[in-house]
Order: C-alpha cells, then sequence, then structure tokens
C-alpha cells in the first residue's frame, strides 16, 4: 500500500507543478505552441508511414556510425596507451644515459680546464724553450730523452 501512496503523490506532485508552471504566459503559449507541432506530425506520419520508417532507419545508421567511429577512436586511443606504456621504460632509460653521458663530458671537460690552468702554471710552459736549449737534458713535461734526441738531430741537420 505504501507503494501505491508514493505514486500517488508523485503524480499529483507532478500535475500541481505543472499547472502551476502554466500560470506563466510565455510558458503556457511555448506548451501550446509544441503541443500544436507535435500533433501536426503525428498526423502527418500516421499518413505517411513508409516516410516515418525510412527516417528511423536513417537514425538508426547514424547511431551505429557513430558507434563504431567512437569504438574505433576508443580501440585506437587504447593502442597508443598501451604503446605509451611500453616506451615509458625505454624513454626513462635513454634519459639517464644521456644524463649520464653530459655528466661524463662535463667530468671530462673539467679535468681538460684543469689540466689547461696546471700547464698554464709551470715555470716554462712554452715547449720552445726546453728544445731550443742544447745544455738541456731533460723537459718540464718528463720526455727528456726524446729531447734531446730531437736537438741532436737538429745539429747533425745543420753540420750537412
Amino acid at each position: 500500500m505504501s507503494q501505491n501512496k508514493l505514486l500517488q503523490g508523485l503524480l499529483v506532485g507532478a500535475a500541481l507543478g505543472v499547472i502551476v508552471s502554466l500560470f506563466d504566459r510565455n510558458t503556457r503559449n511555448d506548451v501550446m505552441n509544441k503541443s500544436k507541432n507535435l500533433s501536426s506530425n503525428a498526423k502527418y506520419y500516421a499518413q505517411n508511414r513508409e516516410e516515418l520508417v525510412s527516417t528511423a532507419k536513417q537514425q538508426a545508421e547514424k547511431v551505429q556510425n557513430l558507434y563504431s567511429r567512437i569504438s574505433e577512436d576508443a580501440s585506437y586511443v587504447g593502442e597508443k596507451v598501451n604503446e605509451l606504456k611500453g616506451l615509458t621504460p625505454q624513454v626513462k632509460e635513454m634519459a639517464l644515459e644521456t644524463k649520464q653521458a653530459f655528466t661524463e663530458t662535463k667530468d671530462a671537460i673539467v679535468e681538460t680546464k684543469d689540466d689547461v690552468a696546471s700547464a698554464l702554471k709551470e715555470d716554462n710552459p712554452s715547449p720552445t724553450t726546453s728544445l731550443g736549449n742544447d745544455n738541456s737534458s731533460s723537459s718540464t713535461t718528463g720526455t727528456g730523452n726524446s729531447s734531446n734526441s730531437f736537438n741532436s738531430s737538429t745539429n747533425s741537420s745543420k753540420k750537412a
């Protein structure tokens, strides 16, 4: 019995809502115009049932086409998401390798800079002073024997 009271209450409330809304002139006119259009359309399609059937078929085809396009788009997006899931670890690994390579390059540049700075701080940084000196038995770079052989070959070429 409570279901009957609930259903009755809903119907009475809806009816009262409709009546109250029809107190507005614009709403009343709009409802009347739409009711007339609905009535004329119903009469037209009652007389032309073939057109109603063809119109319904066209709408059904449009809905099916829309559904198939949405399904294709959803599967395409799903494939791309799966590709991204597969590529993410590779991209992460590549980024880490690139970072490591840049770090190694930076370290090498810093070491080269330090070597150049230490070479500039030496007492005799120019190589011509150690090579041009015949009395020198060693050079500042630690290759004294090669500079002596260079000096002796230079002296022998002068004599010839």
